[in-house]
């Protein structure tokens, strides 16, 4: 299992260029049109350069997160779990 490690939580205008095209690839694969007010947080899964953008303010529950990243074989460590879980609404 890899561990995927919060990079930034930031609205969604204000992502750093590098992050943007992980951004838009997610949104297009969600069928999400991005709101530029709405909070993105940006994981990275340790030992690769595989971002994973998720869009907060959809999200339901932090449990969501856990399985979709387990499809993928990642799970997260207790402190981005943590600052995550306060940033779902």
């Amino acid at each position: 299992m890899h561990l995927a490690r919060l990079v930034s939580i930031s609205r969604a205008e204000d992502i750093p260029e590098q992050f943007k095209g992980f951004v838009n690839f997610q949104a297009n694969l969600e069928g999400h049109e991005v709101s530029q007010k709405e909070n993105v947080a940006i994981l990275v899964i340790e030992g690769t350069s595989c971002y994973v953008p998720v869009f907060l303010d959809r999200m339901k529950g932090i449990e969501e997160l856990e399985k979709r990243l387990a499809n993928q074989q990642a799970q997260m460590p207790e402190d981005t779990k943590s600052v995550l879980a306060k940033n779902v609404p």
